[in-house]
């Protein structure tokens, strides 16, 4: 299992690699640079809320799903 702390961490880390870097993701989260060393590190407990707007970064640019076709007659009728 692997530890919250570490898995947050991992979120950040993430994040600053798909906005081009800490500096970069420090600025997308509003923390100075210094601040964000510190999350990533461990140093700091990581506040709820940024680790939210973290993993917000990350699946922007994900494909969304299709919306439900209300034809589908798989799908149970109300």
């Amino acid at each position: 299992m692997v530890p919250i702390k570490k898995t947050s961490r991992q979120i950040l880390a993430k994040a600053a690699v798909k906005v081009g870097g800490a500096d970069m993701l420090a600025s997308r989260l509003q923390v100075t640079a210094q601040v964000l060393k510190l999350y990533l590190e461990g140093d700091r407990e990581i506040p709820d809320s940024l680790l939210l707007r973290a993993i917000d970064i990350i699946i922007e640019d994900l494909p969304q799903p299709p919306p439900p076709n209300p034809r589908d007659p798989s799908r149970p009728q109300s």
